[in-house]
């Protein structure tokens, strides 16, 4: 066989490990039956909470993430109801998927939760200086955005560990050394995901386009403060460890926002206050 022909063979049996799975990751029973339950609009809160609070790591998750400085609340808030009520649905969907996920990857991926909820706060904290009404939304995308790194390294064990090796010889991002080594992007794998789990446009966007928001056609605006959040949250060390390098900025995505030197210069003096508000990271 020629080497095109070993190439392909080589692609597909990639793209079969990724994409024909049977199993997707694994979601514990109890946040598939809150997400079940979710899925109704007229879902009870009391009966969500009641179930939320069985899990003592998503109990902390949704609390830390309400008590966070972004929310700036004057008073902690104690109960899984409050914090249910003040998040919103696609919020506490978004935290029930990344927990799911991320808990059974944190061995293997420390640190991606910590990027993950930092870039979540401040992409919050861009679209409340924007003054789009698609907050909650914005912040699941960014919870979300690298749900694709998980299933890669979930199925691609050994291409996994020579993409990171490719990323401390080399010195490149993540996504250049996965283009390297498996021509296939997290953010391709995390579409597929967010595609079989029937997540909102909105998140699927942000997933799909949170490297090159200038090429979205659908929520560039959204897209783009995740891309930046992901930059910023990078650039002050929040990051997962075999992941250290900052991406490239889009410029269209940084044409879309708008932003003057001195807007820059503010957003990152904010945005490192309320990191260093969290006593957690």
């Amino acid at each position: 066989m020629n080497t095109v022909g070993m190439q392909a063979n080589t692609q597909l049996s990639i793209n079969n490990r990724l994409f024909n799975i049977k199993d997707l990751p694994t979601i514990p029973a109890i946040h598939s039956m809150i997400l079940k339950i979710m899925e109704d609009i007229n879902y009870s809160v009391d009966e969500v909470s009641r179930h939320i609070e069985k899990d003592q790591v998503l109990s902390s998750k949704v609390l830390k993430l309400v008590n966070s400085s972004f929310y700036g609340l004057y008073s902690d808030v104690a109960t899984i109801r409050r914090a249910v009520i003040l998040l919103g649905s696609n919020l506490i969907r978004g935290i029930i998927l990344s927990t799911s996920l991320f808990d059974v990857a944190d061995k293997n991926l420390p640190g991606l939760w910590d990027h993950s909820y930092c870039c979540s706060i401040v992409a919050g904290f861009l679209a409340k200086r924007f003054n789009l009404i698609t907050i909650e939304e914005i912040m699941t995308g960014a919870l979300l955005h690298d749900i694709g790194k998980v299933l890669i390294k979930r199925q691609l064990p050994e291409e996994s560990k020579e993409i990171e090796a490719v990323v401390s010889s080399k010195g490149i991002t993540i996504l250049d050394a996965e283009r390297e080594v498996i021509n296939i992007t997290h953010d391709d794998v995390g579409l597929w995901l967010a595609e079989t789990w029937n997540l909102p446009a909105i998140i699927k966007d942000i997933i799909a386009y949170h490297h090159k928001p200038g090429s979205c056609n659908g929520h560039k605006k959204e897209t783009a403060i995740v891309h930046f959040s992901d930059i910023i949250v990078k650039g002050i060390g929040v990051s997962y460890c075999n992941d250290p390098f900052v991406p490239m900025l889009d410029e269209e995505g940084w044409n879309v926002l708008s932003l003057s030197e001195s807007d820059l210069v503010d957003i990152i003096v904010e945005v490192m206050d309320i990191i260093q508000a969290d006593k957690s990271l």
